[in-house]
């Protein structure tokens, strides 16, 4: 099997498998009456989970990005599978903006922080239609790495709102893992923002990808509300696009960016 289509299924995997195990640290280690979260095997397991498949993902993609690549040649897969998925995180991100909007119409308190997100979100979902397109056609310009930077900016302002949201919640374990895996997507966006312009670390954008991939899953577990559970499904299925795209391109062959 391809390591385009490798990883990123490990990735998947592993956020079943620390899905399950979150269910089960949930289910066992917190105490609703302390409102504490206890030691229990679910817990160690599930950090063991989350180091393992650091350190596989670091191994992997170690070599990646060596050879010295222009951005119209990482950004570059003309393959249906790649379009699919940027497609689906598109309007995926979209309907996030829309659903979010609903959510906040229905609060006393409007939290200015999350409005601005979910603005950023039909932006970003726009954005990431269009570097879909010019990634799988080949069209790419001085422009293009606007289009990147759509969804990061809308990813930092979510970090920044699942940091609010929990930050008087005195007990860390209950949402550790939500500010984790932010932190990756973050850091996987951003990543891909310096390649757009000539510059960073191919291999470490794709750990950071990886790795957000499998947090974002093993998230799904706490329970969020609609919008924000449509965010990490973004996340989700954008990072696999962006894997696959990372480890699928070559050097070689690829289209002339068109100015």
């Amino acid at each position: 099997m391809k390591k385009e289509i490798l990883l990123p299924t490990v990735a998947w995997l592993g956020g079943v498998a620390g899905f399950a195990l979150r269910r089960w640290e949930l289910a066992t280690a917190y105490d609703p009456e302390l409102r504490l979260m206890r030691q229990c095997p679910a817990t160690w397991m599930l950090w063991a989970l989350g180091a393992v498949l650091l350190v596989l993902f670091s191994l992997s993609c170690l070599s990646l990005g060596r050879e010295k690549r222009s951005p119209a040649q990482w950004f570059y897969m003309p393959r249906t599978g790649y379009m699919t998925l940027a497609v689906c995180a598109g309007f995926l991100l979209m309907i996030t903006g829309l659903v979010g909007f609903w959510q906040q119409r229905t609060l006393y308190h409007k939290e200015p922080v999350a409005m601005l997100c979910y603005v950023l979100c039909l932006v970003g979902g726009v954005c990431v239609l269009m570097m879909g397109q010019a990634v799988y056609r080949g069209r790419w310009s001085r422009n293009t790495p606007v289009l990147v930077m759509g969804p990061s900016f809308c990813t930092l302002v979510w970090l920044v709102a699942t940091y609010q949201e929990n930050a008087r919640q005195p007990e860390v374990g209950l949402f550790v893992w939500q500010i984790l895996s932010a932190c990756a997507v973050v850091l996987a966006l951003y990543g891909m923002v310096t390649l757009a312009v000539g510059k960073g670390g191919a291999g470490r954008t794709c750990v950071f990808t990886l790795m957000g991939i499998s947090l974002s899953a093993i998230t799904l577990a706490d329970g969020h509300d609609l919008a924000d559970t449509l965010l990490y499904l973004f996340a989700m299925i954008y990072l696999t696009a962006q894997a696959y795209l990372l480890l699928g391109s070559t050097p070689d062959g690829q289209a002339e960016p068109k100015e």
